[in-house]
């Protein structure tokens, strides 16, 4: 969405939420564009390298972060996490709104101490703490465009209980003096074609601090030095458009240390201020991408056009891309959890494909677009529990954390021996590793070139064997699945004892509620001639993934899928074919699957 921040913020009267979709740059008078910015002397940030991946847990606590580094995280492939802002925001107690609790009221600093409904500076320390101990860096989402929305008049108070109001705000070290267009010279945005006001005019009553002043510049620059004192690796700048490059290159400047930057600068066609004038200062968020594919895997365009998405497409370099994030998750032009499978083969591509620094998303489901995460009765964002919350932790899906290591061992090597037909798409990066998206709604079979090394592999999204001989491979790749197989990943796909006798199953399967039950049914007794029997139900214990072992003799070839039992008894199928496998001779036939709505 051209300008998704409008959708985060407060009326100054009374604090009321607008729930405005996008602010699309057609609805602004279109005035001639200014002249270009000068050019400032921009110093490059510190870069992540090619192998490295950021997974932003929207909402998520801070305990729940460190538990997760942990936990599952520690085994996948993503090498830092992405925090919601850290600072104090405002409360959001006005009930008159019915968003009084809306996920926005983070991007709504009231100070700079790092307390807010998503935990303390201990907890924020201790998690930083546990997630490098795992080989995990963090990067903070971090607003220095503006102050809250505040009441000319009225005295308010932020979550760790700073006092503010309109152009002031004590705690932070800001008065009147600190803000662009106090007073009678008071002005908000409107007209996007025009430099000044978007950089200078305040958005629907936040407060613009004038990044022009050496005060607000080394208020800002000591913020964000307490946050590396803390071991923060880097940041996420939230409306950096809003900001001129020459400012946050200045601000960014006084920083102790080298912190990778990423920084929120939504461009559009016909407007001065475009994404490349913040290159210098480091990664720009390329939202294109994400726009591209949507239209390639959930749209009309076929994806095979995909292996060639760059900078040919007229994107910004250096990028940092995104298959969606809690802005445009909330709007239509990019995709979200809510596309399923498409959503996950987004992120496949993403992490398999060389172009930029990746971004995955992971936060929580939601039917208004206020709605914030699931609170504790004391108004702090309660921990994670997947399974049992409104938190998808669909990042646990081995489209995303078994791809994230995909990436990591393929970093550096090219993409080679690309294949495309309609929207299926293969590619190899060098000799180290190949993958295969099939978005589309019949399965493939085909014969792959790769420069893979003789041997075999195992497919990290299914956990099935693939045989690499004489720089080919065969595989068939259902409809809404991809393949991904990578030097150091060759197990074999078996992890039992000598004899083949068994079926273990991982599979990963949402949108079940409390109380229901999955199960793997098949053609065969052991699967229950297609009904659900006791001896083939799966455990959640380690939601979202469903894990299970069946006893069934080798050489067994069976049809099967997965069933969900709701609680009520109820049956939701996979609505796909019929999966098909084969038990080995030797070893347990490992299926890593993910639930698939194709």
């Amino acid at each position: 969405m051209p300008h998704s921040i409008a959708r985060r913020l407060l009326a100054a009267s009374g604090g009321a939420a607008l729930a405005a979709a996008a602010v699309l740059a057609a609805a602004y008078p279109q005035t001639a564009p200014d002249a270009p910015a000068a050019t400032a002397d921009l110093a490059p940030a510190a870069a992540l390298g090619g192998g490295d991946s950021i997974l932003n847990m929207f909402e998520w606590t801070w305990n729940s972060i460190a538990a997760e580094c942990d936990g599952a995280l520690a085994d996948s492939g993503y090498t830092y996490v992405q925090t919601s802002p850290p600072q104090e925001h405002i409360l959001g107690t006005d009930a008159s709104s019915g968003e009084q609790d809306a996920w926005y009221i983070h991007y709504q600093p009231v100070s700079y101490e790092i307390e807010s409904r998503l935990g303390t500076r201990a907890e924020y320390a201790n998690m930083i703490a546990t997630c490098e101990a795992n080989g995990i860096g963090v990067i903070a989402d971090v607003v220095i465009n503006h102050m809250a929305a505040g009441s000319a008049t009225q005295t308010r108070y932020g979550w760790n209980g700073s006092e503010y109001r309109q152009f002031y705000y004590p705690d932070a070290g800001y008065d009147a003096d600190d803000f662009h267009n106090t007073g009678s010279n008071y002005c908000e945005i409107g007209n996007y074609q025009n430099r000044t006001e978007v950089q200078e005019c305040h958005l629907v009553g936040l407060n613009d601090l004038n990044t022009g002043s050496t005060h607000v510049r080394e208020t800002i620059a000591a913020y964000l030095d307490d946050l590396m004192s803390l071991g923060v690796a880097g940041f996420r700048v939230d409306a950096a458009k809003h900001i001129s490059a020459t400012d946050l290159d200045a601000i960014m400047d006084l920083v102790d240390g080298d912190p990778y930057i990423v920084q929120e600068v939504i461009g559009a066609a016909g407007e001065p201020i475009t994404e490349a004038e913040y290159t210098g200062i480091g990664d720009v968020q390329e939202f294109s991408y994400s726009y591209d594919l949507k239209n390639h895997i959930n749209g009309s365009s076929e994806a095979r056009y995909l292996t060639t998405m760059g900078t040919s497409w007229g994107y910004t370099s250096p990028a940092g891309v995104f298959v969606a994030n809690h802005d445009t998750e909330r709007g239509s032009l990019t995709m979200s959890y809510k596309n399923g499978q498409d959503y996950l083969l987004g992120e496949a591509f993403m992490l398999a494909y060389p172009f930029g620094t990746p971004a995955s998303y992971t936060g929580y489901s939601f039917s208004a677009n206020h709605s914030g995460p699931p609170l504790n009765s004391d108004g702090s964002v309660a921990d994670v529990n997947c399974g049992s919350d409104a938190f998808t932790c669909i990042h646990r899906s081995p489209y995303m954390s078994g791809m994230a290591g995909f990436r990591a061992a393929t970093a550096g090597d090219a993409v080679v021996n690309t294949w495309g037909s309609g929207d299926a798409l293969a590619f190899g990066r060098g000799d180290s590793g190949h993958v295969v998206i099939n978005a589309g709604t019949s399965s493939i079979t085909q014969t792959f070139t790769t420069s893979l090394p003789n041997g075999s592999y195992t497919d990290v999204i299914s956990g099935s064997t693939v045989t690499v001989s004489g720089g080919t491979f065969t595989a068939t790749v259902a409809a809404k699945t991809a393949l991904a197989i990578y030097v150091g990943n060759d197990s074999g796909g078996g992890s039992g004892g000598d004899t083949g006798d068994c079926v273990e199953v991982s599979a990963y399967v949402t949108g079940t509620s409390v109380g229901d039950e999955v199960y793997i049914v098949g053609s065969i007794p052991q699967l229950g001639n297609w009904t659900p029997i006791a001896s083939a139900h799966l455990s959640g214990t380690g939601y979202p993934y469903w894990k299970g072992t069946v006893s069934v003799p080798a050489g067994t070839t069976f049809q099967y899928k997965y069933v969900i039992v709701r609680s009520n008894g109820s049956l939701t199928w996979e609505s796909i074919g019929n999966r098909t496998a084969t038990v080995p001779a030797a070893g347990c036939l490992a299926l890593n699957q993910t639930w698939n709505t194709a």
